[in-house]
């Protein structure tokens, strides 16, 4: 998904600023969101109970992110979804901008909180508007799984995000591009360091378009979203037969945090979820 941030009249949703540390969190949520060689991308969201009763879902606390917003709308209202026992309730695309208030575009996390045991997963779609909104939406997509409080980045723990795929150096042929998105639905800020090894030696990254020093920290505010672009620093060779990289990056975090990765084959414009790995000693 394309990284710029677009300028806009930000809707304030208020339920966001409650967001608990022990919600269930996406921590990606698109909507209509513009990216790159016209691709547009957006959720849908799976709400599946795998027990005998009834379980109430509340509605997503999005957790901003950005929220493009044109006409007037009616205010978020919150809701609560029934799902009965041993289904699936699907959130479509068209359902989740009521929520939130028919914003034209949404980027950002989103939080769900339920009486009872619940699974909550999303896949976000290329829609690029060849298909018309539905219920289930066609294209390209990428699979989420929420984050649960136990899946949160917790303090006092090296976590590695494996297998992510570089381009050799700025300037060098766009092969793959990598997103960073992480999600703080806690109501305390949380510090992240980021570095490009395990033992936290001195390396360089770009992020965002910044050459950076590694370790390098900064802060997610609280219910919040950031979205991090990430390339390779330095100069390195490039191989005639692969003119990209693998590398692993680590990261520690100071509160409960979600965080993935996305590695996008411009080729094709398909996207691979990198989820995080906590690290032994």
């Amino acid at each position: 998904m394309n990284p710029t941030v677009v300028t806009c009249f930000v809707l304030a949703v208020a339920a966001a600023a409650g967001a608990a540390a022990d919600a269930l969190v996406l921590p990606i949520f698109a909507l209509r969101w513009p990216g790159k060689a016209g691709n547009q991308w957006s959720s849908e969201v799976f709400l599946t109970n795998p027990g005998p009763a009834t379980v109430n879902v509340s509605s997503g606390r999005f957790l901003p992110g950005t929220l493009k917003v044109g006409v007037p709308c009616y205010p978020p209202i919150a809701a609560s979804r029934a799902v009965p026992a041993y289904s699936t309730v699907v959130l479509s695309p068209q359902t989740l901008a009521l929520d939130l208030g028919c914003p034209v575009a949404a980027l950002g996390g989103m939080a769900f909180d339920a009486d009872g045991p619940v699974v909550v997963s999303s896949r976000i779609v290329n829609d690029r508007g060849l298909t018309p909104p539905g219920d289930v939406l066609a294209g390209f997509g990428q699979d989420l799984p929420a984050f649960g409080p136990a899946d949160l980045a917790a303090p006092g723990f090296l976590y590695q995000l494996p297998g992510l795929v570089f381009n050799p150096a700025p300037g060098g042929p766009l092969a793959f591009e990598v997103y960073l998105y992480l999600a703080n639905p806690g109501s305390d800020p949380v510090e992240v360091t980021l570095q490009d090894s395990r033992d936290g030696a001195p390396g360089e990254l770009v992020l965002n378009g910044r050459s950076v020093t590694t370790p390098y920290a900064f802060t997610i505010q609280p219910a919040a979203f950031l979205q991090l672009t990430v390339a390779a620093g330095g100069i390195y060779p490039t191989s005639i037969i692969l003119p990209y990289r693998f590398q692993d990056l680590f990261f520690t975090a100071t509160g409960g945090v979600a965080v993935v990765a996305s590695v996008v084959d411009r080729s094709s414009q398909d996207a691979r979820t990198v989820l995080p790995v906590r690290t032994s000693d």
